[in-house]
């Protein structure tokens, strides 16, 4: 039996045109990617981004433009009979950005995750994960 998941994940700038990247250990395994994660069962995509962030970041999210969806087969590193189908979209704040940020990309040793502000011309030399997130971040570099 074939079985899918989809994910959810924003680009968030700040002021300065930083972008928000997420450092975190899940489950044992170090990832770099964009703040978002899992659409729920009956849960629409924007608003399972909506809640990710607030989850995640205790942040209200507005979600923008889709920039980026993988066209290409992904398997789960989690589980090696499900394919992986994820969207990324821009989001703007709601409101203050008080959640705590670190000044570097880098896995925590425990489960958990850092929110790093990083520079677009930083963008494409973060180490992230999967092809996916490396993909929609040229997505994002080259979009408006």
């Amino acid at each position: 039996m074939s079985k899918r998941t989809v994910r959810v994940y924003g680009f968030l700038e700040d002021a300065q045109g930083r972008v928000l990247v997420s450092a975190e250990r899940f489950r044992g395994i170090p990832l770099v990617k964009y703040p978002g994660g899992g659409v729920e069962w009956g849960e629409g995509i924007h608003e399972a981004l909506v809640r990710e962030f607030q989850e995640e970041l205790q942040l209200d999210v507005a979600v923008g433009e889709l920039v980026f969806f993988n066209e290409f087969s992904v398997v789960s590193a989690f589980d090696p009979e499900v394919q992986v189908f994820s969207f990324f979209y821009r989001v703007t704040a709601v409101g203050p950005m008080s959640f705590a940020t670190h000044s570097a990309v880098a896995v925590p040793d425990e489960e958990g995750e850092r929110a790093v502000w990083v520079s677009k011309a930083e963008l494409a030399h973060i180490p992230f994960t999967y092809p996916i997130e490396q993909e929609a971040t040229k997505a994002f570099l080259q979009s408006k």
